[in-house]
């Protein structure tokens, strides 16, 4: 067994790698005849894995054991960047809303609308991430968070001009609800995934990225949409566009992420 007492985890043994951990968890769930030498369970709010019958460690404890190391990084790119990605889309609601209101001549109303319907499938999107976090598992959430906003932001760029207003507004809110998902599940893949000493650094690092997304979403508005969406020289569809694939290139960096212990 990979896991087991404490002496197992002892300074004269090698530093096991959190892929281990999660690998070997695994590995006994997989085989119902090691029921009785590997089980997992839960303690409260942690869970416990308790290998060949020796003492039961939670997962918590095994990753303060393993100590930081590479995968911390991969966490820091890989949610970071999909953190950039999301700045990408959010940080653009009011060069893209007024396109929008004048590309299909919105009413008043309508263009009232447009920020009251995204901020609110982001609330939404908000209070459900929980809920499908432990539905689906975090990098799922992510995943499908990632997916969405590319696919709403192509289906934005392509529509035709005489798009009924429904449809604009529909788009809108799937465009905040799927923004607001990725945030909590991306946090909590985090920092269940690195040991305590570490979790306020590998947090920080992904904010950093974040914030670093708001400054590129800068320069591209400037260079896409100049007049902030209400020229009809401004490039907004083109800008769409950009998001939409910005968050499709993230995508295979969620090959490297494993789901929480």
């Amino acid at each position: 067994s990979h896991l087991g007492s404490e002496e197992k985890f002892g300074r004269d043994q090698p530093p096991l790698s959190i892929d281990l951990f999660i690998e070997t968890t695994r590995y006994h769930k997989s085989m119902p005849n090691l029921e009785r030498q590997a089980t997992m369970s839960r303690s409260g709010s942690h869970a416990v894995l308790d290998v060949d019958g020796s003492e039961a460690l939670t997962a918590e404890a095994s990753l303060d054991k393993i100590g930081p190391g590479l995968y911390l990084w991969i966490l820091i790119i890989c949610i970071g960047g999909a953190s950039m990605a999301e700045s990408l889309e959010m940080g653009s609601v009011a060069p893209i809303h007024s396109a929008l209101a004048r590309t299909f001549n919105l009413s008043h109303d309508q263009r009232s609308a447009l920020p009251t319907i995204t901020f609110g499938g982001s609330a939404i999107g908000l209070l459900l991430s929980g809920p499908i976090c432990d539905w689906q598992g975090r990098k799922l959430a992510l995943q499908l968070s990632l997916s969405t906003i590319a696919l709403i932001m192509i289906i934005t760029a392509t529509l035709p001009n005489d798009t009924d207003p429904t449809i604009i507004l529909i788009t809108r809110f799937l465009s905040g609800f799927a923004g607001a998902v990725q945030v909590p599940a991306g946090c909590v893949l985090a920092v269940e995934s690195s040991p305590a000493e570490s979790r306020s650094r590998v947090v920080f690092g992904i904010c950093l990225m974040g914030a670093f997304g708001y400054l590129v979403e800068a320069l591209a508005v400037e260079h896409f949409m100049p007049s902030f969406g209400e020229s009809p020289t401004d490039h907004w569809r083109t800008y769409c566009y950009v998001v939409g694939l910005a968050s499709l290139s993230t995508m295979p960096l969620m090959y490297w992420l494993q789901e929480s212990p």
